[in-house]
């Protein structure tokens, strides 16, 4: 409400923004825009006051400067199971599972994997969108998945799979407060993957410890930095020492 964003800047009040606009990769916005008429005239009042103030964004190019009291967050873990075995992730049927809505960008990730041929693939782009559950279960059938973004710089796969199978992620310049490190905890590919990238992918599946050493190490890695206690620690800590 006006009144309450009035009260805001007449009594100089310290405040925190969080930011979840999907910019990155295809967007041209450049943050904090977009902005409606009553948000722009609200963050000019505080430019001209100097009133102290935190940002929090998601989805921040690492290429780009920002202001010294903006800093990247990401969304907590939404779903996990019980870490597999090492034979559980080996012996699935599949070697990649891919389900995402359509996007150019996904159409070529997809279409590398099928020109390649030597990855056995469960690929998904487009179509009606499936119920949780079943989403799930066909990713339970590979001994990877694919993160990858469409218009922006990533999904939310990592959060809700991590536990499900490997990771794969593409290549991107999304600023992270911890990121992912290729061939340690994920691994990573371009957009359309080089024939590296499909080499690497190709090794790993193919090597039960390899591959259950990429797995562990990203789900330890999720587990540690993207779990709700610690998201919300760093938060109040950051609020602290800058506000």
């Amino acid at each position: 409400r006006q009144e309450d964003l009035n009260y805001i800047v007449i009594n100089k009040t310290r405040f925190v923004t969080f930011d979840e606009w999907d910019r990155g990769g295809m967007s041209k916005d450049i943050w904090p825009m977009p902005l409606t008429t009553q948000q722009r005239d609200f963050c000019n009042k505080f430019e001209q006051t100097g009133q102290p103030r935190i940002h929090f964004s998601r989805l921040l190019d690492k290429t780009k400067s920002y202001p010294n009291n903006l800093f990247p967050y990401e969304k907590p873990i939404l779903f996990e199971e019980p870490l597999l075995t090492p034979d559980e992730l080996f012996h699935r049927y599949y070697d990649i599972c891919y389900i995402a809505n359509q996007s150019p960008s996904r159409d070529a990730i997809a279409k590398a994997l099928m020109e390649d041929g030597r990855l056995k693939c469960y690929i998904l782009i487009g179509g009606k969108k499936l119920e949780f559950s079943d989403f799930l279960k066909r990713h339970k059938n590979a001994k990877l998945f694919i993160s990858s973004g469409a218009g922006g710089f990533t999904d939310e796969r990592v959060q809700c799979l991590f536990s499900v199978a490997g990771i794969i992620r593409e290549r991107s310049n999304q600023l992270l407060l911890h990121d992912f490190i290729h061939q340690e905890n994920c691994l990573r590919i371009d957009n359309p993957p080089t024939k590296q990238d499909l080499d690497n992918i190709f090794e790993v599946v193919n090597n039960k410890e390899r591959l259950y050493e990429i797995y562990k190490n990203g789900y330890d890695f999720v587990k540690k930095f993207y779990s709700k206690e610690y998201i919300a620690t760093n938060i109040l800590e950051t609020i602290k020492k800058h506000l």
